[in-house]
């Protein structure tokens, strides 16, 4: 019997096994969580696809007939609430396996999902509700999750609100879906309409919102299947929290419609001990992680757990350095497969067991896309050559997983698109055998810990300090962090530097922000260059 993706994406081999031909097959109104998880539900019910655990010890199981019920439900509360096609609705909840269910209801209504990080303050939620016209947004109790939720709802009259747990000023989420009939009629949908918004870190201004389309979930099979090597049988584990786009490509709907199982492991702090003891004992096939968890896991030591299970190791969100690299591989016997993404676009390249790899690349690029590195003059760049990765949109049609467009920002939709070429951003090589070679940001975006930190938005945060006359955030290299946030501060006049007001600075922006939008390091500097555009040369200060 075909395998059940097959129905909607046709692939052809050559004798290598590459694959020298594709297509998808999908209808006018498909919907993943009709058309995948609903016959799933039907074929293979009482198969796992989801096993989750806490960092306290809370476990609990789903199989695809569970998330079919319980995904209808859910969507059927939302109807009751007043919730219709095309409205947005905010998830808030760390990694608990309740995300998983939220949003698949979500996609069912034809709602807007918007996903975001639970350590947001108030002032960063309430930004995204406005930015979005939040109608409804369910949240848990971990962390400041709940307070902040609260407050940002009340300021910009969200009106429905949902907590996993009782609280003041919520519904019961929980009680209130288990009340609700798991019998759900189809609203119609359309491939092309929207389905998730991200909201995503830039070098200019606030964050942006990255709108993905119902095809999108079709294209993360590619990541799922040439990256991870998720097949019928598969227990895959990845990191990342359910706020970030990553979860959608690495954990979520390539992972299912290939039928495999998620290992998910949810934490506040990341536990490595407990999570390699997590992965031994679910047997786990295959890991994706960022090079930090690698780190970390290696740290525990990683041949002191029982892995054998392990096949596939992938490795993604900074940029690998080789002695880790190599350190895992010692540990472990496997070597480390890298890939490129972008919340725009989903995964681009990759390197796998099925498409190889070379030392130094970030992967081969993936069929999904026509992908070429395009050179300051227009032209395309030929192996060795530097240029921006750029996506062609062939014949005037827009890929599927490349996204539809930033939310209600037509001048930043203007600057990504010549005529049929999307623009990255990043500039990078490839060799005579489509292997891509990363060689950085053209606009300075800071990659910490797996997270994209806008340098903008800290710059805008520390200069609210009256000592700060101007300051410029670069990302710099670190080796447990991959790059940390460094600030140079030009001061203001009637100040003088100090390390007291070194250490007030940072106090005053690190008190106020995110985790992983830290300022690390400060220097002070008597001036800073700008280019001809009046644009802050973010360079200026590097080693060369």
């Amino acid at each position: 019997m075909a395998e059940f993706y097959t129905k909607f994406i046709h692939e052809t081999f050559d004798q290598n096994g590459q694959v020298s031909s594709w297509s998808y097959d999908y209808p006018e109104n498909f919907n993943y969580g009709y058309d995948v998880i609903d016959p799933l539900a039907r074929l293979v019910p009482n198969k796992p696809a989801l096993v989750w655990q806490n960092d306290r010890g809370a476990r609990k199981e789903l199989t695809f007939g569970d998330l079919g019920r319980l995904s209808s439900q859910a969507a059927s509360l939302l109807q009751a609430r007043g919730m219709k096609k095309g409205d947005v609705f905010m998830a808030v909840l760390r990694t608990h396996w309740a995300y998983w269910v939220a949003a698949l209801a979500a996609h069912k209504l034809g709602l807007i999902l918007v996903p975001v990080y639970y350590r947001l303050t108030a002032e960063e939620l309430a930004y995204r509700m406005k930015t979005a016209r939040v109608r409804c947004v369910l949240t848990c109790r971990e962390g400041p999750a709940a307070e902040n939720v609260l407050s940002a709802a009340e300021e910009t009259g969200v009106p429905l609100r949902f907590c996993l747990e009782q609280a003041p000023g919520f519904e019961d989420w929980p009680a209130s879906v288990a009340a609700q009939p798991a019998e759900l009629a189809r609203v119609e949908t359309r491939w092309d309409e929207p389905i998730l918004l991200y909201f995503t870190s830039g070098t200019t201004g606030q964050p942006k919102g990255v709108l993905h389309d119902h095809a999108y979930t079709l294209s993360c099979h590619w990541g799922a299947r040439y990256m991870q090597d998720i097949h019928d049988g598969s227990r895959h584990f990845a990191t990342g929290d359910t706020g970030w786009e990553v979860v959608s490509g690495t954990k979520f709907y390539g992972q299912w419609l290939l039928q495999g199982t998620l290992l998910v492991y949810d934490y506040d702090r990341f536990p490595p001990d407990k999570v390699l003891a997590f992965l031994a004992a679910e047997r786990a096939t295959g890991i994706m992680a960022q090079p930090t968890v690698y780190r970390m896991f290696t740290q525990v030591g990683m041949d002191r757990y029982d892995l054998s299970s392990v096949t596939n190791y992938a490795v993604g969100g900074e940029k690998l350095s080789p002695d880790l690299a190599r350190v895992v591989k010692e540990q472990t016997g496997h070597v480390l497969y890298e890939g490129y993404a972008q919340s725009e676009a989903g995964l681009i390249a990759s390197a796998s067991q099925r498409l190889g790899r070379k030392e130094g690349s970030v992967g081969k690029i993936l069929p999904k896309y026509h992908v070429e590195l395009r050179k300051e003059d227009g032209t395309f760049a030929c192996p060795g050559e530097e240029g921006e990765i750029v996506i062609v949109a062939d014949q005037g049609r827009r890929p599927e997983g490349l996204m539809m467009g930033y939310w209600e920002d037509e001048e930043a939709n203007k600057r990504l698109w010549d005529g049929d070429i999307f623009h990255t951003g990043d500039l990078a090589t490839r060799d005579e055998d489509d292997f891509l070679y990363y060689i950085g940001r053209a606009d300075g975006i800071i990659k910490t810990k797996g997270y994209r930190v806008s340098p903008v938005e800290i710059e805008l945060a520390l200069t609210l300090h009256p000592a700060v006359e101007e300051c410029m955030a670069v990302g710099e290299p670190d080796r447990e962090l991959g790059q940390r946030v460094k600030v140079y501060v030009k001061l203001a006049q009637g100040y003088s530097p100090s390390q007291a007001l070194q250490e007030e600075l940072m106090a005053f922006h690190n008190d106020r922000c995110t985790g992983f939008k830290k300022i690390r390091a400060l220097d002070f500097v008597d001036h800073l260059a700008r280019n001809q555009n009046g644009k802050l040369i973010r360079d200026q200060f590097s080693k060369h």
